[in-house]
Parts: C-alpha cells; sequence; structure tokens
C-alpha cells in the first residue's frame, strides 16, 4: 500500500473518530485495533474468538478502493458484501449499525443453516453424512453436513476437516445455484481445487468421499510438513 493512501486513511479515520470508542469485547469477540497496512490492505480492526475459531476483520482494500470487511469461519474467509463500499463516512455507519449484528451472527454461524435448497438435496438426512468421523487422518471435523455453514454466492460448508496447528485443510462445498457438490484443499493457506469430489448427486458424492477423502487428508498432511 502506498504511503500516500496510508496518510489519508489515517487522517480521514481521526477525522471521523472511527473505532476510537471501540470496546474491548463485543459478543465474545476480543477487538484490536490495527490501523496499519498489510500488503495491499489496510486493517482498522479486527475481532477474534479463538475458542471458536472465527473472526472478523475491517479494513480498506487498496486494490478495489472500497472499504470491506471479512470473516473467518475456520480457515475460510470471505467478505461480507452489505459492507462494501467507497466512501469512508458510509463504512463508518455501516460498522456502527450493523457490527454487532454481523458478529452474533458469526458466534452461531456453526449452529447450521438449512434452507429449502439443502432439505430437497437431503442434506439434513444423509446418513453418510451423520456418520463422518470426528477425525480423519488427525485431522478435525470443524464442520459437518447436520450444521452446514453459509459463505457466499450460494455456497454452502458441508464438509470441513481442519489442523488449524498446520493451517490446512478439506474443504466441501454445495452450491444451491449450480446444485453441485466441489471440493479445495488448503495447505498453508494456498488453495488448490479437489477435483475428485465434484459430484451432482449424494450417492455419487458419497462414493467420491468413501474412495478419495482419507488419501485426499493424507495428501494434505504430507504437502503441509
Amino acid at each position: 500500500m502506498t504511503d500516500e493512501n496510508i496518510t489519508k486513511l489515517t487522517t480521514r479515520a481521526t477525522e471521523l473518530h472511527f473505532a476510537e470508542n471501540l470496546p474491548a469485547e463485543i459478543c465474545g469477540f476480543t477487538t484490536e485495533k490495527i490501523f496499519a497496512a498489510d500488503g495491499d490492505k489496510f486493517i482498522f480492526f479486527t475481532c477474534t474468538n479463538d475458542e471458536l475459531h472465527c473472526a472478523l476483520k475491517t479494513y480498506f482494500h487498496e486494490e478495489t478502493a472500497e472499504f470491506k470487511v471479512s470473516q473467518r469461519i475456520g480457515l475460510t474467509e470471505f467478505c461480507l458484501t452489505k459492507f462494501f463500499t467507497e466512501d469512508f463516512a458510509a463504512f463508518q455507519k455501516l460498522i456502527d449499525a450493523e457490527l454487532e449484528h454481523a458478529l452474533k451472527n458469526l458466534r452461531d454461524v456453526r449452529n447450521g443453516n438449512f434452507n429449502r435448497f439443502l432439505r430437497e438435496k437431503e442434506i439434513d438426512t444423509w446418513t453418510y453424512g451423520k456418520n463422518l468421523p470426528a477425525t480423519l487422518e488427525d485431522f478435525e471435523l470443524f464442520i459437518s453436513p447436520e450444521k452446514p455453514v453459509e459463505v457466499t454466492n450460494g455456497s454452502f460448508i458441508i464438509i470441513n476437516y481442519v489442523d488449524f496447528a498446520a493451517g490446512s485443510d478439506f474443504v466441501l462445498y454445495y452450491n444451491i445455484y449450480g446444485d453441485v457438490f466441489s471440493a479445495e484443499s488448503r495447505i498453508k493457506g494456498d488453495t488448490q481445487v479437489s477435483y475428485a469430489f465434484e459430484s451432482t448427486t449424494l450417492p455419487e458424492l458419497e462414493e467420491s468421499l468413501k474412495e478419495n477423502l482419507s488419501a485426499e487428508l493424507k495428501n494434505i498432511r504430507r504437502l503441509s510438513q
């Protein structure tokens, strides 16, 4: 990030008294003022709950010239589009109005979020999904089909096996618009698509998981070392 943008953002934040009275904790999340550049982003503050493995971050993105809020669930991070704006004062109003609500949703996100598309796909009654092991190849089952997590663009995380210490995981998504299952592996933060799990039906997906999941996790483990 350019020094010019850092100066502009810092000055404008002071003028707006942005996050000036940020409490130490909101909805069980510990807040931390950053007010510093990180690559092409200028981070204002973060809200973190280590026990839940969830966090929220507010920042300015130099590449798009937009103020944004991202949230992390496990190792999966994505932006909340309702906070997108190019105007700092408008961003402040959004933060004031919506931050607590966003954090409450993030706090409860692993309670599950079923809609009619997931029920029509019978994910909520999927026997194989209900019997996934709590640990597999030393990865923790962080998100299961019984409690899917909505992310973005119509996608829901159905299965997420994580090694938090290694910063690596396996994520299986269902997209309600494409009516398709897809997967990706994250190895120390680097993401790659796992094509072996692309499916359109639960029986097809189940066979793919039986044949490939253990091997996929072993490969993630190998590449993470």
